[in-house]
């Protein structure tokens, strides 16, 4: 019984530890932040490249 209760505690604590990471990427923003810094100018390298469809 006592495993199962140490058990239960380290998930417990592992969600809480998780639950605090997504909130402060959540409050922060860090996501888009990720986003516009890192993505963005891949993607921009990519779909410069491409052949423009001149009739839209």
């Amino acid at each position: 019984m006592a495993l199962a209760f140490e058990i239960l505690g380290i998930v417990l604590i592992v969600l809480a530890v998780l639950f605090v990471l997504l909130f402060i990427i959540y409050f922060f923003n860090l996501d888009m932040k990720f986003m516009v810094y890192v993505v963005a100018p891949f993607l921009e390298k990519i779909y410069d490249k491409r052949d423009k469809n001149q009739y839209v």
